[in-house]
């Protein structure tokens, strides 16, 4: 009976999990058979649009000339371009900037510098703060991790001669995906999410969002829907939404002319799924409610369910992996062993729609992708190892306590093998007090599958395998402080650059 009573518990989290992973499997069906081709603009200006491009930044000096100098690359008539460095920043990157700004103005850009002594608002407040003196019809916006190539404008600005249009959002490339076997992880995770989350969401007319940079607004989408505002961790997609349901249409570009540098350390990578997962579910708790009251169709409701909801499966699988335990000390009887063709068809739609998920992704990007399946099983495996991070900002959410936006660190190209100094060292991520919870429960799991193994139980074992091996890499990865010099000695191999 006791048996049968933790199998039942158990099925039940993981049924919810099958629910988000069937829907996980209907949004790579609908990008496996979407167009392969970006749409292309109706027609093109015949004259062109002032541009605003914004680069909020704060404390960034690794990155922030760099970003600063291709921003200034881009091809686009001088007359019609403004730049705003929209800068909160503490240390000399404040300096730095001025010095670029002194340069390329005597080359003739119309560039300056925002700078407030207070980050009110973090992010959304420095946006909205620039937007007060922003000159451009449009808007476009780069993180300081960004490099956009030259013809960033070009390919996008056209697609505002159609007056529907509120926003187009180009694909994030990735600047340092080999740097080390975390950024590779990293680029199918990020490709995942562009190639099926938003191109099947684009492509089947469902609502789907700005992702924070690399994107072209219309200055007046954005005041049309109330500006930015800071209320969550998550602006972009709280202004995405809300523009939306304003009628404002929004369109997606696969193929990326920027790139992104992909955090290279543990505690980073978790710093940022943290804010992506708690500002996702403050948005739902503020917006959710009126997109079902609103009169839009009811599949972009269901959407929006899943898609700003999506994260609360992660409190599934923790539940599943803690009941675990007495799963397995309390096994089913031999009569009840039936039971089972309940538990592998959800587990099977659990992995397997993670899998096409991936799969799809890979596939539409990447002539060799076949031998980008090696990466999978740890995909997955670090996947769950990362849920404790998304509970922790689900209770977070729940209890309504508010965090501030703390943006992720970037190196940039100047870390070098011996670049381990103070400077590094005051960018790094101290280590989140999650991570008590996330070696206790590496513990815990790696206890569960030996007495799996030991009592024979082959049918479980490979989940709770899978499971510790997660939870493993991510607690062992977030203590780590070596790493950084490993990785770009292994880097810098693969590019030839030693011996």
């Amino acid at each position: 009976m006791t048996g049968t009573l933790f199998f039942n518990v158990y099925c039940v989290f993981l049924f919810v999990c099958a629910v988000f992973g069937v829907h996980r499997l209907w949004l790579a069906l609908i990008a496996l058979t979407a167009d392969r081709k970006d749409p292309v603009p109706v027609k093109k200006w015949r004259r062109l649009p002032h541009v605003t491009v914004q680069l909020p930044v704060y404390n960034e000096r690794f990155v922030v000339e760099r970003l600063i100098r291709s921003v200034c690359s881009l091809e686009y008539p001088k007359g019609l371009l403004e730049i705003q460095v929209l800068d909160d920043s503490t240390d000399d990157t404040t300096e730095m900037i001025s010095k670029a700004i002194t340069f390329f103005g005597r080359q003739g850009l119309d560039i300056r510098l925002i700078h407030r002594s207070e980050r009110a608002g973090f992010k959304a407040g420095a946006l909205a703060e620039g937007l007060k003196s922003a000159k451009g019809e449009l808007i476009a916006v780069f993180d300081a991790d960004f490099i956009p190539a030259p013809d960033f404008l070009a390919r996008t600005v056209h697609f505002f001669t159609d007056p529907q249009i509120g926003m187009v959002q180009m694909r994030w490339g990735h600047q340092n995906p080999n740097d080390s076997f975390l950024t590779r992880l990293q680029t199918v995770m990020i490709d995942g999410h562009f190639m099926v989350d938003q191109t099947a969401r684009a492509s089947s007319n469902r609502f789907f969002n700005f992702n924070g940079s690399a994107g072209v607004w219309r200055t007046k989408a954005v005041l049309d829907a109330g500006g930015w505002q800071s209320d969550t961790l998550a602006e972009d997609l709280d202004l995405s939404y809300r523009a939306q349901l304003n009628g404002w249409k929004f369109i997606l570009l696969t193929e990326p002319s920027a790139v992104q540098e992909l955090p290279r350390d543990m505690r980073s990578f978790k710093q940022q799924q943290y804010r992506w997962s708690k500002g996702s579910l403050e948005v739902a708790r503020k917006l959710m409610w009126k997109i079902i009251t609103s009169p839009v169709p009811a599949k972009i409701k269901i959407e929006a369910f899943f898609h700003l909801l999506g994260n609360l499966a992660y409190a599934f699988v923790v539940l599943s992996a803690f009941i675990s335990l007495f799963f397995v000390l309390f096994p089913l009887n031999p009569g009840a062993l039936w039971q089972y063709s309940v538990d592998l068809p959800l587990f099977v739609i659990c992995f397997g729609s993670t899998f096409l998920y991936y799969f799809v992704a890979q596939r539409k990007l990447y002539p060799n992708f076949y031998a980008r399946l090696i990466y999978f099983p740890l995909v997955f495996a670090s996947i769950a190892g990362l849920s404790l991070i998304h509970v922790k900002a689900i209770f977070e959410v729940l209890a309504g306590r508010k965090t501030p936006f703390v943006r992720t660190p970037k190196c940039g190209e100047t870390l070098t093998l011996r670049t381990e100094g103070p400077l590094v060292k005051n960018y790094r991520m101290p280590l989140d007090p999650i991570f008590i919870f996330e070696v206790l429960t590496t513990c815990y799991l790696v206890v569960t599958v030996f007495i799996a193994m030991g009592r024979k139980m082959y049918d479980v074992a490979p989940f709770l395998a899978l499971l510790a091996l997660g939870f493993l890499y991510v607690t062992v990865q977030s203590m780590s402080r070596l790493p950084l010099h490993w990785r770009f000695r292994w880097a810098q191999r693969e590019r030839g650059q030693l011996g």
